[in-house]
């Protein structure tokens, strides 16, 4: 499952998708409102069985016998039913004509009836009715009370304004009629869908705990958690779906209006995630899935907001809503065998049973169409079992994604740790960087070259004012040193050795140094070879009664830029601790050739033989 785990990589940055599915969850609780706030309907019933007997038509079409167990379609055209209701006693067994005298219940799914007997006017029943407009759009129980005695033949008339996605309504408003009677039948309905309707609150109970965790996991930002949204969504609106189309849902939420909502919701955002989980494990054709996903979400939007401005009923719209859908699983369906024919033997069950999913909703489809069943029967089954399927999943999902936060977490504190060091190392190079300057500026330093030039302007004026422009130089050089964070070049850093060396000459002429230049083209931390030379004239030759000699020199080896300063002056035991502090900095210089150009500096001497300071600076560095 390794090679599934790296989907929609999370940032910080709000995606659009999450966007778009925040607008869609706004419009369908808006649309819940609107329906909910615009009805006018509030009812309950109870029921217990009658059968009615007699003959039909379909428009003007001829008249046929009504035939239990055969299918009157409700989508061809208005019905009219005309015969008499009978009475079944509590075995089954038949009582005699219904005469009135108690009213009888109907179950009507999105249907209008309009009831004509004897010389009574017509009576309008049922919350299709255009005195309640589609505000009361929906299914559930209602009755309708006979004059007591009345043995006419009762007509029927039947109208479907929706014209689909109920086509066996006529069915179930013949195989439900029932006597409105007291509360035990009203528990029995309830009974009759009461597994259906805990199944959907257990589901809703599993996607909170996966939301839940979802959200834990994105707080504590751990990678992949994207998965755990999308199964949690779909689980639950697959609950919903799943408890607001089990039987008798009329009298455990009484809101016909609000059932049917809830119902249209639940099934278009159902499918959506569907489409979003398919789309995430979908390599190859990720691309063309999102695609399609996002027109899946744009079309459900759609569905959400033409009820709301206009007078088509939210019913009305599933049938665009079918449509795309089905076009949508046309699409993933052939993006799942793509992927199945390539992807290894214990992947390919993931793609499977995607696949499954949408061959469910397409039977479902087409059974709704005919008339053969409908509320998704198949579609039920295969989420039920695809769930075990998709806990399975999860749990193999969390540990990997814990495991990568953990290592993420371990490589983000060693990121921070090398941050901070980084940090703090620019501290101590800037630190280093003024210590330098200001060790190279020493009061007595400046004291003794003003002395010198002051002396030299009245003896040799033109010596004065080759030592002024050094010592400007020398200044600018080290000063320029502070606003300095990358390295310069060889040559550059010779230049700034010169100047410091020009001043010394003038002050001590004995002194020799010597140029041997083999290798210039590389680069080095600014100020890093003028301290050796100084620390060369000042702790090596001037501590010898005359003379001495300071030798420069660059040369490369194989896998090192090296530059030498070697004098010939007192040297030192380097048996005993050097004290840095006194040696101009090579703290300093140390700290910077290592942060800037992985550099190293080697000290070596002998008491009254001198001291050899060498750098080394990796060729990598200058490459």
């Amino acid at each position: 499952m390794s090679g599934l785990n790296n989907r929609f990589q999370t940032g910080k940055k709000i995606p659009l998708y999450t966007v778009g599915i925040l607008l869609l969850i706004l419009l369908s609780l808006a649309l819940l409102w609107f329906n909910n706030a615009n009805s006018n309907q509030a009812s309950s019933a109870m029921a217990a069985q009658v059968y009615f007997d007699g003959e039909y038509c379909i428009g003007d079409g001829p008249w046929q016998k009504i035939v239990q167990g055969e299918h009157i379609p409700a989508t061809k055209g208005d019905v009219i039913l005309k015969g008499n209701f009978h009475l079944l006693d509590p075995e089954g067994g038949y009582v005699g004509i219904f005469d009135g005298g108690v009213p009888l219940a109907f179950y009507t799914d999105h249907i209008h009836l309009t009831f004509r007997y004897g010389e009574n006017e017509s009576y309008a029943l049922d919350f299709e009715n255009p005195l309640f407009g589609s505000s009361a759009c929906g299914e559930g129980w209602t009755a309708h009370s006979f004059i007591e005695d009345s043995m006419e033949p009762i007509e029927i008339i039947v109208h479907n304004p929706h014209y689909f996605g109920n086509e066996t309504a006529i069915d179930e408003l013949l195989d439900n009629v029932a006597i409105w009677g007291t509360m035990d039948f009203e528990r029995e309905i309830l009974a009759s869908g009461k597994l259906q309707r805990n199944n959907g609150l257990l589901f809703v109970v599993i996607s909170l705990v996966l939301l839940g965790s979802a959200l834990f996991s994105a707080l504590i930002h751990l990678q992949n958690n994207q998965i755990m949204w999308l199964f949690g969504l779909t689980i639950l609106f697959a609950g919903g779906y799943f408890a607001y189309s089990a039987p008798g849902v009329s009298f455990w939420s009484e809101s016909i209006t609000t059932n049917t909502t809830v119902l249209g919701i639940c099934m278009m955002f159902y499918m959506l995630f569907a489409s979003g989980s398919i789309t995430y494990f979908l390599q190859k054709s990720k691309k063309i899935g999102f695609i399609t996903t996002a027109a899946l979400g744009a079309m459900d939007g759609l569905c959400f907001v033409l009820p709301i401005f206009t007078h088509i009923y939210f019913y009305d719209t599933w049938l665009i809503w079918a449509i795309g859908q089905t076009l949508a699983n046309m699409i993933l369906f052939i993006c799942l065998v793509k992927e199945y024919i390539t992807a290894k033997r214990n992947i390919r069950w993931v793609y499977g049973g995607m696949a499954l999913l949408l061959a469910a909703f397409e039977l479902d489809a087409a059974a709704t169409a005919c008339g053969v069943w409908k509320g998704g029967l198949i579609s039920k089954y295969v989420f039920a079992a695809l769930l075990v399927a998709v806990l399975f999943v999860i749990l193999r999902i969390i540990p990997e994604s814990i495991i990568a936060a953990m290592k993420a977490k371990e490589l983000e504190l060693q990121r921070s740790r090398l941050e901070a060091e980084k940090n703090m190392i620019e501290a101590e190079l800037k630190e280093s960087r003024v210590s330098i300057m200001l060790s190279q500026i020493q009061p007595h330093f400046i004291y003794n070259t003003l002395g010198t030039i002051e002396r030299m302007c009245l003896k040799d004026p033109q010596k004065a004012f080759d030592l002024v422009r050094n010592f400007s130089l020398y200044l600018r050089g080290n000063f320029s040193e502070l606003d300095s964070v990358s390295p310069i070049r060889f040559t550059d850093e010779m230049k700034h050795v010169e100047y410091y060396v020009n001043i010394e000459k003038v002050r001590f002429p004995d002194m020799n140094i010597e140029y041997r230049m083999e290798a210039d083209d590389f680069v080095l931390p600014a100020l890093s070879v003028q301290p050796l030379v100084e620390n060369a004239i000042k702790h090596g030759l001037m501590r010898l009664e005359t003379g001495g000699t300071v030798l420069i020199r660059s040369y490369e080896t194989q896998t090192h830029f090296c530059v030498e300063v070697k004098d010939d002056g007192v040297g030192f035991d380097t048996r005993l601790p050097i004290d840095e502090k006194k040696h101009v900095g090579l703290r300093n210089i140390r700290g910077r050739l290592k942060a800037m150009v992985d550099g190293e500096l080697i000290i070596e001497s002998e008491p009254d033989k001198g001291t050899r300071a060498v750098i080394m600076i990796p060729k990598e560095v200058n490459l």
